[in-house]
C-alpha cells in the first residue's frame, strides 16, 4: 500500500528529507504525498465522517538512571482521539482531544500524586490539502487554521482563554521518501500574563512559594511567578520513507521561537549571555519513528522523541535533538514510546 508517514506536531503536519534516503532502493514502494493520500482516501470511503484513534505507552530517559537518589522514572499511558469531517476530498475539520494517566508521580512528573488522569486542550482545526502549486517544481502547498480550548490543567494554571494558529506546509514524494517542510505562527490570550493558582481548588497538599514572595490577585488567586507565552513561531522537517509496503522510518526535527508578554532588563545579576528586552525562550525537538502498517485501519510505532534547548545552558555548544540520552537525561527530555494506532 503506498503511504507516507505525517506527524502532526504542535497542530502542524510537516515533512522534510536527508540525501541519503532519497536514494532508492530495490523493490521499495513509492511514497505518495498529502494531497494523493487524501484523494484516494476519498475514493475508497465514501462516508465523509471519521477518527483517529492512538493508545500510547511512554518511558522517559530518567527512569533508567542508576544513582536511586537522582533517578526521576517518567511512565505514561495517553489515548488520543481526533475525528475529523471530509468536506471535500481536499478540505477537512478536525478535532482532538488525548486523556493520559501519569502512572508515578515525582519531582519531574507533571503531576502531585500517582495515577493521576489528565487531559489535554481541546483542538479545532480546519485544514486544506493543497492551496496551490509551486508551479516548475510541481510542489503542492497545504495550510491550515487551529484553535486550542483551555480544557487541560496546565492551561488553566496559564490562565489561557484561546490559543490559535495558522500553518503552511509544502511536500513531495521522491522515489519511497516523502519529503516536506511547515512553518506555523500561534497567539495565545491569556486572561493574567504570569500563570495562577486558585487556592480554593488547589488542595492542602499544595505549598505556594514564589521568590520574592506570591502576588494576590484577588481572594483566591494567586500569581506565582514566571511569564506566560505570548506568540511563537515553529518551523519543522520531517522525511519519512517507505522500506516496504508495511514498514516505514521516519524522522522529524521541530525548532520552536516563543515570546512572553513581560519584558526584562538586564542589570549586574544577568548572565553575560543575557540580553534585556521581550522574554524569548527557544525549543527544538526531534523524533525517531519506526512504523508498521497492519491493514488499512491499523499500524503500531516504536520510537524516540526529544524535546531540549538548542544550545547548552552556558551557550557555548549544541544539543544533540534526536535519541539524546546523555544530556541530563535524568530529567526525561527524552523518552520512549509504543504506539497502536487506528484510522476508521
Amino acid at each position: 500500500m503506498k503511504r507516507a508517514i505525517l506527524w502532526v506536531f504542535a497542530g502542524l503536519v510537516v515533512a522534510s528529507s536527508w540525501p541519503l534516503l532519497a536514494q532508492e532502493s530495490a523493490g521499495a514502494p513509492p511514497a505518495v504525498s498529502e494531497q494523493e493520500r487524501r484523494l484516494e482516501e476519498a475514493k475508497k470511503e465514501k462516508f465523509p465522517i471519521g477518527a483517529g484513534v492512538s493508545l500510547t505507552q511512554e518511558i522517559g530517559g530518567g527512569t533508567f538512571v542508576d544513582d536511586p537518589y537522582v533517578r526521576r522514572a517518567s511512565y505514561d499511558v495517553s489515548l488520543g482521539l481526533a475525528p475529523y469531517w471530509r468536506i471535500t476530498p481536499m478540505l477537512r475539520l478536525t478535532a482532538g482531544m488525548t486523556v493520559s494517566q501519569s502512572v508515578v508521580e515525582n519531582y519531574e512528573s507533571s503531576v502531585t500524586y500517582k495515577n493521576r488522569l489528565l487531559i489535554s486542550d481541546l483542538s479545532l482545526g480546519l485544514s486544506h490539502a493543497q492551496l496551490f502549486k509551486i508551479p516548475v517544481v510541481d510542489i503542492g502547498v497545504n495550510g491550515g487554521i487551529g484553535f486550542g480550548l483551555p480544557t487541560s490543567l496546565q492551561s488553566q494554571y496559564r490562565t489561557l482563554l484561546l490559543s490559535s494558529n495558522a500553518r503552511l506546509g509544502m511536500g513531495r514524494a521522491i522515489g519511497p521518501v516523502y519529503i516536506a517542510y511547515g512553518i506555523s505562527f500561534f497567539k495565545n490570550f491569556n486572561r493574567y500574563t504570569s500563570p495562577v493558582i486558585d487556592q480554593s481548588k488547589a488542595g492542602e497538599h499544595v505549598v505556594l512559594a514564589h521568590y520574592q514572595g506570591n502576588e494576590q490577585l484577588t481572594t483566591d488567586l494567586v500569581a506565582v511567578g514566571g511569564s506566560n507565552t505570548s506568540f511563537g513561531l515553529v518551523n519543522s522537517l520531517m522525511a519519512s520513507w517507505n522500506i516496504t509496503d508495511a514498514l516505514s522510518f521516519g524522522i522529524m526535527y521541530s525548532l520552536n521561537h516563543s515570546w512572553t508578554y513581560t519584558s526584562y532588563d538586564k542589570d549586574e545579576l544577568s548572565s553575560e549571555f543575557a540580553r534585556g528586552g521581550r522574554g524569548y525562550r527557544d525549543g527544538q525537538s526531534g523524533v525517531l519513528d519506526l512504523s508498521y502498517q497492519f491493514n488499512d485501519y491499523l499500524s503500531a510505532s516504536i520510537g524516540t522523541s526529544t524535546m531540549v534547548s538548542p544550545k547548552s545552558a552556558d551557550n557555548k555548544s549544541f544539543v544533540f535533538p534526536f535519541a539524546n540520552f546523555w544530556d541530563d537525561y535524568r530529567r526525561n527530555n527524552t523518552s520512549i514510546y509504543v504506539s497502536l494506532g487506528g484510522n476508521f
